[in-house]
């Protein structure tokens, strides 16, 4: 049969499949984060995307109880950023995350065993604050209730509980992670490199999804949060910080992204969400190559400075524990680069634009383009630092960018459907492997891809159907045929190939 008496094999619509992303401008992250981020994307063979993604999450976390940022338009927004990595498995995110992220466990193992060491010292101290309150209430009740209060005055406050030594919470319920925001740290980050648990959790389940949603979003918006339980009534937290980062596989990505209801409540406005090209099947080891020092160096750098901003005093009221973050202004000049950008935004989310699909991003791209602006500028100089440069600015309106391309790509995707991507798999390898001209279910069942392999008969003959409706097998052969020296009953025609 000659070739014109074949259909020409139609490209399998995936659903949920995206274009190829941008490259990351690894660049724009400067000297020291943008040399981590290289450095941990060669040591680890991940793409920069998802070790910048890692890197830039543990900057916010150290650097958000220091500083607010004070945009053009005269508001003092959190510096906090809520990231998303959309990675496979195997793509080694727990890898990256943790090479990312050491430091902050380091800090945090000190603390606990700080903690656990002063333990005794504060109990014994709340039991002699309560015996002189005894002994203080017994000697002045008969001199009347002004030398009550004045002793009590005299006996100063309860001594505090300490902060539970918490930096980063994986998963569970926000109620769990408001009540950590009372008796922990006022800065904290909701951080996972298993972010399916979290999407699967009691939190996004249909009758707590919407609380948090609102709770999250209050949070990157730097609002008071409310907890509110049966038995301790509510609590209103003020002065908390969170930064937010999961790393999901693109299977359960939909069930973020795709969500319309995240979408109209504005959550997916405040991710940054990038999801790089895998590298599994390219990430070959010389064995014989010389060892690149300069890694090593480039992370070594990156986790000094790390380790000494998350360990600098936060600036907090000792009472409540709220923090007062410093309000640091852009330069006049990068507060022009500001004015363009967001002009920029506003025309392309237009009903005309071009972003007009991801509006809510866009139109907030401007404000994360800052919070990055500060997050590096911050981690670059120091707390204390006075303004931000337009250097600076400039480098968050080019991140801003990169993930306002990832948003345009990726917002609104379903999730993959499972049938369709196998039957991209079985195609590829009917088309590089399959050396016959005719296949059958038991051939893919014992012998093909990962992907059907092994798998239910059912389940590998509607792959096969997917196949036959974009004309990469022909319909099934009334005869059936010849596959592997077996007369098989049902088998269908291979109709693409390697040209």
């Amino acid at each position: 049969m000659r070739d014109a008496d074949f259909a020409r094999p139609e490209p399998l619509s995936l659903m949920g499949e995206v274009a190829k992303g941008e490259k990351y401008p690894i660049h724009a992250l400067g000297e020291t984060i943008g040399g981590a981020v290289a450095a941990i994307s060669e040591k680890v063979m991940v793409p920069p995307a998802l070790a910048a993604n890692s890197v830039l999450s543990a900057c916010s976390l150290a650097v958000q109880p220091y500083v607010n940022v004070l945009l053009p338009i005269g508001d003092a927004r959190p510096v906090s950023l809520f990231l998303v990595t959309v990675a496979e498995s195997g793509d080694r995110k727990s890898t990256t995350d943790n090479l990312a992220t050491g430091e902050i466990a380091v800090y945090q193992r000190e603390l606990q065993e700080h903690h656990v060491r002063s333990e005794h010292e504060i109990t014994a101290r709340k039991l002699a604050w309560d015996a002189s309150k005894g002994e203080a209430l017994a000697t002045s009740k008969k001199r009347g209730r002004e030398a009550i209060e004045q002793a009590l005055n005299d006996l100063g406050a309860k001594p505090l509980d300490p902060m539970v030594p918490t930096i980063t919470v994986r998963v569970g319920t926000t109620q769990g992670l408001l009540k950590q925001f009372e008796i922990a740290r006022p800065s904290l980050g909701l951080m996972s490199d298993e972010g399916g648990s979290w999407l699967g959790g009691y939190g996004l389940s249909e009758d707590n999804r919407l609380f948090t949603v609102a709770t999250l979003s209050d949070l990157w918006d730097g609002q008071p949060v409310q907890r509110l339980t049966a038995g301790e009534g509510a609590t209103s937290l003020y002065g908390r910080r969170l930064t937010f980062h999961m790393m999901i596989q693109p299977v359960l990505a939909g069930r973020l992204l795709g969500d319309a209801e995240f979408k109209g409540q504005g959550f997916l406005s405040r991710l940054l969400v990038a999801q790089p090209e895998s590298l599994v099947g390219t990430r070959f080891v010389d064995p014989h190559a010389p060892v690149d020092d300069t890694i090593a160096q480039r992370i070594d750098s990156y986790n000094r400075r790390l380790a000494q901003i998350i360990r600098a005093k936060m600036p907090m009221d000792e009472d409540t524990r709220a923090l007062r973050p410093n309000p640091v202004p852009l330069s006049r000049s990068a507060q022009i680069l500001w004015w363009d950008f967001s002009n920029e935004m506003e025309k392309r989310a237009g009903k005309d634009g071009d972003m007009s699909e991801v509006r809510g991003f866009a139109l907030k791209l401007a404000e994360h383009a800052a919070r990055i602006a500060a997050v590096l500028s911050v981690f670059q100089q120091g707390p204390r630092i006075e303004e931000i440069e337009d250097e600076q600015m400039a480098n968050g309106i080019l991140l801003a960018r990169y993930y306002l391309a990832e948003a345009a790509r990726l917002f609104g995707s379903a999730s993959p459907n499972p049938i369709i991507m196998a039957a991209q798999k079985v195609s590829d390898w009917l088309k590089d492997k399959w050396g016959e001209n005719l296949i059958s279910v038991g051939i893919l069942q014992n012998f093909g891809p990962p992907a059907v392999k092994k798998k239910a008969a059912t389940f590998v003959k509607d792959v096969i159907a997917v196949l036959v409706e974009h004309d990469h097998l022909s319909a099934r052969l009334p005869s059936g045929g010849m596959v592997s020296g077996n007369k098989v009953r049902d088998v269908w025609r291979v109709q693409v190939r390697n040209d």
